[in-house]
């Protein structure tokens, strides 16, 4: 650069440096930050994924959990469901606890027996969350067990206390009854009468058993 002017040599180290400049943006910058986005995109759509595995895998223990509580609860119903009527049995049960408790027992007349309605658990069951596709391999909610049930009209007499301590007993009786109707009527005082209209229910031999 001994011929140039000094103007020259600048004009010149200034084109040099847009040229090395240039080159930098187009051959380094611009793919780096190409190659940056990428690898953000690909962040996200990771990040993403990891969230939704991480709340299936949350939904599938919930969903585990519903499962095994539902069926703790129907294996429950259906200890309490024996395979025949057993009228005797259930007559020497009530008077068992009407004795316990101080009250007499007048009536236990049964109907005649019904077919429950199909593919309902004696008992109501909790209103469940709206169903998803199931998964291939993912175990499925055990089907309510089938049913039978018959009417028991009931009527006793004893204290207003005594007869509400027996209507509490009916919630852990050894069979699993429904009260449909409860009227109460005075009768040598202090003593009531209590009529009940109820429901009792059988598994036939055969039904279905959760797993």
């Amino acid at each position: 650069m001994r011929g140039l002017s000094a103007r020259e040599r600048v004009l010149v180290a200034l084109a040099v440096a847009g040229a090395i400049a240039a080159a930098f943006y187009l051959l380094v910058w611009t793919p780096q930050s190409r190659r940056q986005a990428e690898l953000d995109t690909e962040l996200r759509r990771q990040q993403t994924e990891l969230a939704r595995l991480k709340q299936l895998a949350e939904t599938r223990e919930e969903k585990e959990k519903e499962f095994q509580a539902l069926a703790d609860r129907i294996r429950l119903i259906e200890a309490k469901l024996p395979p025949a009527r057993e009228i005797p049995r259930l007559i020497r049960q009530l008077q068992a606890v009407a004795a316990e408790l101080g009250i007499k027992m007048n009536l236990l007349r049964p109907g005649a027996t019904q077919a429950g309605p199909p593919g309902q658990a004696a008992a109501p069951q909790p209103a469940q969350p709206a169903a998803t596709p199931a998964r291939p391999g993912a175990q499925q909610p055990p089907a309510p067990p089938r049913y039978q049930l018959f009417r028991l009209d009931l009527a006793f007499d004893g204290s207003y206390a005594d007869l509400m301590a027996f209507m509490a007993r009916l919630e852990d009786f050894p069979r699993f009854i429904v009260l449909r109707q409860v009227s109460l009527a005075p009768g040598d005082l202090p003593r009531l009468k209590i009529t009940i209209g109820a429901e009792t229910f059988i598994l036939p031999q055969g039904a279905p058993a959760p797993q």
